[in-house]
């Protein structure tokens, strides 16, 4: 069984530097207008323990060069729910690109519907961005948190063991699959740099002037390509740039793109939100 608590989202938080209020058990009451009455897991989580749950069970899709999470979000996951995954048997389809094999999924908080969508493994990046027209080498030179043209943000993050473990705990994972001292092994989760891209999204709102507290943003899906051959040589300490902007001006669209070591992007993705007066 995996019962969410506070102490799992407070560690999700922590290792990732998402400040955002409704994961925090202290201020969710500051929130104006939330419904939720206490505080939910991070979006992000919830993609980890898909991650690693589909990892920890034997997948049987073969390895490609990128791993795909598409992602809509249905209700959030509270404390005290008992997380489940479920997992339908793969397909493939095959572009002018090069091939897909996806497996569509579906997870629950206590029986309710909590986010669907698919789960791929791609020959290609299928996710596109118009920040693609930077590089990392332009990037790097620029200082933490700059904001270009107004709109698009840098943040800059790095990639460390200790918070990669406490993260994988945050979702249930047996960490030694991936991170073992012992066996000389490192091998980050997809997750732990896409969340990154959660303090980034919230850093930006705040240099923007947006208010967090009077109109917070929720979630309505995620669509994210990670290259796992660029994963797989990451180690501590890498030095990580993320870049997000908003999508032809829709500040509920935004697209992220983030390097490490290498010119090609490590993941690209969007994130489309919706203001929490909305949904009420």
């Amino acid at each position: 069984m995996h019962i969410l608590t506070q102490l799992h989202i407070d560690i999700a938080r922590n290792a990732t530097d998402d400040f955002n209020l409704f994961h925090d058990p202290m201020r969710w009451q500051c929130i104006s207008g939330n419904p939720f009455q206490g505080t939910i897991a991070l979006g992000f989580q919830l993609g980890l323990f898909v991650e690693t749950q589909i990892s920890q069970g034997g997948s049987a899709i073969k390895p490609r060069q990128y791993s795909v999470y598409e992602f809509s979000f249905v209700n959030p996951a509270k404390v005290g729910d008992e997380l489940n995954l479920m997992v339908k048997p793969a397909r493939v389809s095959k572009t002018h690109m090069g091939e897909q094999e996806s497996q569509r999924l579906i997870l629950k908080a206590s029986g309710k519907l909590s986010l669907t969508g698919f789960y791929r493994q791609s020959d290609y990046l299928s996710v596109t961005s118009s920040l693609l027209e930077y590089s990392k080498d332009q990037i790097s030179k620029m200082l933490d948190r700059t904001l270009l043209d107004d709109s698009i943000f840098l943040k800059r993050k790095w990639m460390i063991v200790g918070n990669a473990k406490n993260y994988l705990l945050s979702a249930f994972a047996d960490q030694t699959q991936y991170i073992d001292e012992f066996a000389n092994k490192v091998r980050f989760p997809q997750f732990y740099p896409l969340s990154l891209m959660s303090s980034a999204m919230l850093e930006r709102a705040q240099t923007l002037g947006y208010d967090l507290t009077q109109n917070p943003m929720i979630y309505v899906s995620q669509n994210m390509c990670i290259n796992n051959q660029q994963l797989a040589q990451l180690k501590s300490n890498d030095c990580l740039n993320i870049l997000v902007a908003p999508v032809e001006e829709d500040p509920c669209h935004l697209t992220c793109v983030g390097w490490v070591n290498s010119e090609s992007p490590l993941f690209c993705a969007e994130v489309k939100l919706m203001p929490l007066s909305d949904m009420l």
